[in-house]
């Protein structure tokens, strides 16, 4: 069966430089807005389990305020440590002011 696309939030909700968590099928995801550019991405840091929304959100990159691991965003990718592995992401589309999220 083909992925598809689920309604999780609106863009109004997500200014830019913002960022949203959501809970969606029994996961948290983080929703970042980047220069108007909706990212999603695992909103728990891999390193410990802390929520990446309590951080800041600088351009692509997202600071853990646990430990300082930043992640990239739109990749997932750790960019400081002490985290090493990386965010998964999810595929979001933009249809009018509704986010979509690929599940």
């Amino acid at each position: 069966m083909p992925n598809s696309f689920v309604q999780v939030a609106t863009v109004s909700e997500i200014p830019a430089g913002q960022t949203l968590r959501i809970q969606h099928q029994q996961r948290y995801i983080l929703l970042a807005n980047v220069g108007g550019t909706i990212y999603a991405c695992d909103d728990t840091c891999t390193h410990e389990d802390s929520s990446l929304s309590l951080g800041c959100l600088d351009g692509e990159l997202i600071k853990c305020t646990l430990h300082g691991s930043r992640f990239n965003v739109r990749t997932g990718h750790p960019i400081e440590e002490p985290a090493e592995e990386p965010l998964r992401t999810y595929p979001i589309r933009v249809d009018g002011d509704s986010v979509l999220l690929c599940c």
